[in-house]
C-alpha cells in the first residue's frame, strides 16, 4: 500500500497515459482490485492506497457542461428629463448626464441635462444648453460618448455636426463646448455620435444623412483630426474626408475595444453595392418594411481599418461590407472581441457576427441570431462579463410592442431571453454603469430616464 500510495502522487489522473502506465502495475494492484469488486464504497480507499481506475464515463470523452440559463430580475425606477432623451452617460462619480432635445413640453431643453446621486436615487441638477444659433441652425442631441482620456463628453448634435464638451464643466453646467462641423449647414448632414480614437488624435462621426464626396448615398462617417490643448481638452478638429458605406441612413456606430476598428450599421444597401452574405436569407433581405414606400432591400454592416482612415479617408479603408438583415441601426462588441452583436430593426432581430470572420471569411461571418421579443429593436449593451444582451424595443412607428428584454448571450449560436422590462413610449438606447449590473434607458417619447436594477441567479 505504500508504495501505491507513492505511485498514485506521481502520475495524472484521468488520461490515457495514465490508465496505460498502470497496467503495468497490475500485479501490485490485485488486492485493491478485489476490494473494487467485493464493494464500490472502497472507492476512495484504493484511490488513497494508490490503486486508482476509472469508471466507463471517466474514460470515455464526454461534452462540455451547457451552461445554465440565469434567472435575471429586474426592478425600475423612471425619473423626468426636460426633454426628448436620446442617450444617458453614467459616470464614475454615479452622474448620470442625458441628452435631451426640446419637444415643446413646458420647460424642455436641448442639450446635456446632468442627473447627481442623492439617497433615493437621483435627482435633475441642470441642464447644459445648445446656443440658440446652433438651435436656430437644426440642433439635435445624439449619443453621447466619454473620450479615451476621460475629459471630454463627445456627440452629435444634428446639422451643425459633432460637439465636444469639458465633462468637468459639463457637471457644473458651465460647459459652452466646441462645434466640429460636417459641412454647410444646407447639406443636412444630421451628425448623431463621435467616437474617439485611444490616441486620442482622431474622431469618427456618423453623418446620417450626409453626402460624402463621389457618393449617391445619404449617410457617411467622417473623420475629424482632433486639436487638443495641454489638458488633454478638444478645442477644435479638422474634417479629413468622408467615407460612403454604400447605403443610405448610417445609424450605428461602434469601435473595437483595441481601437484599430470601427463597425458602421447603414439602414438600406445600394442596389449596386458589393457586398458579402448574400446568400445567406437571414442577412440578404428584398421584402424589407419601409413606412414610407414600398418593401426595401436590407441594410449593410462595414469593417473600416482605422489607421487606413486616418491616413486617407475614402473607399480604401473599407474592410468588408456584409448583408446584415432588415434595417441595421445599433452595434456592439464584446470585451474580448469575439462576437458583434447588431440590431436588425425591420427584423425584429439580434444578429451576432464574429469580427474575424467579417474580414476573413465574411460570407460565413454570421454566428447566429434571435428575435427580441419586441418590435423594432434599436439600441443594446452588453453586461453581466457580456453574457446579457439588453435591447430596446422601440416601437418606434407604432406597429407592435414597445419594451426592454434581457437576452442571455453565453453562446451566440442561440440567444434566448430571459426577462422583459415594461418600459415608456419609444424606448431607445442603453447604457450600463460602472456595477456592470445597472442598466441606464431612455424612453424618448416619454421623457424619462429609466434606471433598471438587475440581479442576476
Amino acid at each position: 500500500m505504500r508504495i501505491g500510495f507513492v505511485v498514485f502522487l506521481s502520475l495524472p489522473v484521468n488520461t490515457e497515459d495514465t490508465m496505460q502506465s498502470r497496467s503495468d502495475r497490475l500485479p501490485k494492484m490485485l488486492p485493491c482490485l478485489s476490494a473494487v469488486l467485493a464493494a464500490f464504497t472502497t472507492f476512495l480507499a484504493l484511490v488513497a492506497c494508490g490503486c486508482g481506475g476509472s469508471s466507463a464515463a471517466d474514460s470515455s470523452p464526454t461534452a462540455p457542461a451547457q451552461a445554465t440559463t440565469p434567472t435575471v430580475t429586474v426592478t425600475s425606477q423612471t425619473y423626468t428629463t426636460l426633454g426628448s432623451p436620446y442617450q444617458a452617460l453614467p459616470l464614475s462619480n454615479g452622474d448620470v448626464l442625458v441628452s435631451v432635445t426640446a419637444d415643446g413640453t413646458m420647460g424642455s431643453e436641448t442639450g446635456v441635462q446632468v442627473f447627481t446621486p442623492t439617497s433615493g436615487g437621483l435627482q435633475a441638477s441642470c441642464v447644459n444648453q445648445l446656443s440658440p444659433t446652433l438651435i436656430g441652425e437644426g440642433a439635435a442631441m445624439g449619443n453621447l460618448d466619454l473620450t479615451p482620456n476621460g475629459v471630454n463628453v463627445g456627440g452629435g448634435i444634428g446639422d451643425p455636426g459633432a460637439m465636444f464638451w469639458n465633462l468637468t464643466a459639463l457637471e457644473d453646467c458651465t460647459a459652452s463646448g466646441v462645434v466640429l462641423s460636417q459641412g454647410p449647414i444646407s447639406a443636412d448632414e444630421l451628425a448623431l455620435e463621435a467616437v474617439v480614437a485611444p490616441d486620442g488624435k482622431y474622431a469618427f462621426v456618423i453623418d446620417e444623412d450626409g453626402i460624402a464626396p463621389g457618393a449617391t448615398f445619404e449617410g457617411n462617417v467622417a473623420v475629424v483630426q482632433l486639436q487638443t490643448d495641454a489638458n488633454g481638452n478638444v478645442t477644435g478638429g479638422t474634417l479629413l474626408g468622408q467615407i460612403s458605406t454604400g447605403g443610405a441612413a448610417i445609424a450605428g456606430i461602434a469601435m473595437s475595444p483595441d481601437g484599430s476598428r470601427v463597425y458602421l450599421a447603414t439602414g438600406v444597401a445600394g442596389v449596386n453595392t458589393s457586398t458579402s452574405g448574400g446568400n445567406n436569407p437571414v442577412l440578404a433581405r428584398t421584402n424589407c418594411p419601409n413606412l414610407t414606400g414600398g418593401p426595401q432591400i436590407n441594410g449593410l454592416l462595414t469593417v473600416i481599418d482605422v489607421a487606413a482612415a486616418e491616413a486617407n479617408p475614402g473607399p480604401g479603408a473599407i474592410l468588408a461590407t456584409v448583408d446584415a438583415g432588415c434595417t441595421p441601426v445599433r452595434i456592439v462588441e464584446s470585451a474580448n472581441e469575439s462576437v458583434l452583436w447588431v440590431t436588425a430593426r425591420g427584423d425584429n432581430r439580434v444578429l451576432a457576427f464574429s469580427p474575424s470572420m467579417l474580414e476573413s471569411n465574411p460570407n460565413n461571418a454570421l454566428l447566429g441570431y434571435a428575435d427580441t421579443g419586441g418590435t423594432a429593436p434599436v439600441g443594446l449593451a452588453l453586461f453581466n462579463d457580456d453574457r446579457l444582451l439588453a435591447v430596446a424595443n422601440s416601437n418606434r412607428f407604432n406597429t407592435g410592442t414597445a419594451n426592454a428584454t434581457i437576452l442571455y448571450v453565453a453562446n451566440p449560436a442561440s440567444p434566448v431571453v430571459v426577462q422583459t422590462i415594461s418600459t415608456g413610449t419609444f424606448p431607445r438606447e442603453f447604457r450600463v454603469g460602472a456595477d456592470d449590473a445597472t442598466l441606464y434607458l431612455t424612453n424618448f417619447d416619454s421623457d424619462t430616464l429609466q434606471i433598471v436594477k438587475t440581479t442576476v441567479n
